[in-house]
């Protein structure tokens, strides 16, 4: 199983819907959230996505297509 460290920033529109939630039903792929922040106009968390890594990458894909801003923690590296 791989995972991956990210960082996920919330634009305010997006903030009360249960986008990780979906995505764990939509993708084969668990969440571990170390840290998160949530204001009424927008949040941040950090957690670790645990996978196959081409769920990952699905599931990272989905979070842009949702408005989430996706960045790597740690000196992850995305590939394409």
């Amino acid at each position: 199983m791989n995972s991956m460290k990210l960082k996920l920033i919330y634009p305010e529109e997006k903030i009360k819907e249960p986008i990780l939630s979906r995505m764990c039903k939509t993708f084969d792929v668990d969440i571990n959230i170390r840290k998160a922040n949530v204001q009424e106009n927008i949040g941040w968390l950090e957690l670790e996505l645990m996978g196959d890594e081409e769920e990952i990458e699905k599931a990272i894909d989905w979070l842009v297509k949702q408005g989430i801003e996706v960045s790597p923690l740690e000196g992850q590296v995305f590939t394409e």
